[in-house]
């Protein structure tokens, strides 16, 4: 008699997949920071940050590009997150509200690892000058991603005045609110941070555009 096959396992489910995969991405985080503190970044190899992990080299590379993707951030990973909150967004909305949720929901997800982000920034300024071009391509490319996304919401292209402005505002009000929150020991969400520096911004914003508006009109 032939023995029935036996069943193929049920799929796991998408948010225990999540969780997994967030859990692992921590976990790799976190020993490649202590790696990277203890005895340099330039000296930290992939292999002993997978042996660390306790994973496999080719499993911390389902997860992060290179060892710099770990230590500067995953530039694509944030912006694929950016593209699914914005999906979600009604599609009248005015584009800087559709882009703020996404960055508030950043601001959320940041605040869950503040210990890491704390310590990522530290070792940064320990480098001495090391990781100071890449940190300037990677504040470009942030500015360049945000300018795609606020093209994708607007309709507008990427190099139009509206979209560059747009983008490196947005982009230096979530960096200076994360600054002050890595350094504030009141315990501050980042959120209300960012808030408060976009709420500043705005209103210093329409000062301004009174004052031109008022010059042009004058002007003519």
């Amino acid at each position: 008699m032939t023995a029935a096959a036996a069943p193929n396992p049920a799929p796991e489910p998408q948010d225990r997949r999540h969780r997994r995969t967030m859990r692992t991405r921590a976990a790799i985080e976190a020993a490649a920071l202590k790696l990277f503190a203890e005895q340099g970044f330039a000296h930290t190899t992939v292999e002993q940050i997978a042996e660390a992990a306790d994973i496999a080299p080719r499993t911390f590379f389902r997860h992060f590009p290179s060892k710099d993707a770990v230590l500067f951030g995953d530039q694509n990973r944030e912006a694929e997150r950016m593209r699914e909150v914005l999906a979600t967004r009604p599609a009248g909305e005015h584009p800087m509200r559709s882009l703020a949720a996404a960055l508030l929901d950043a601001a959320e997800r940041a605040e869950l690892d503040r210990a890491q982000h704390l310590m990522r920034a530290e070792l940064l300024d320990s480098l001495e000058n090391a990781g100071d071009y890449e940190m300037h391509l990677i504040k470009q490319r942030s500015v360049q991603d945000m300018a795609g996304l606020v093209a994708q919401r607007s309709g507008a292209g990427t190099d139009d005045p509206h979209t560059v402005a747009w983008s490196i505002i947005l982009m230096s009000c979530f960096g200076s609110a994360m600054h002050s929150w890595l350094v504030c020991t009141d315990g501050t969400p980042l959120r209300e941070i960012l808030a408060q520096v976009l709420d500043e911004t705005a209103g210093g914003l329409a000062q301004a555009a009174d004052v031109v508006g008022s010059a042009i009109k004058d002007a003519g």
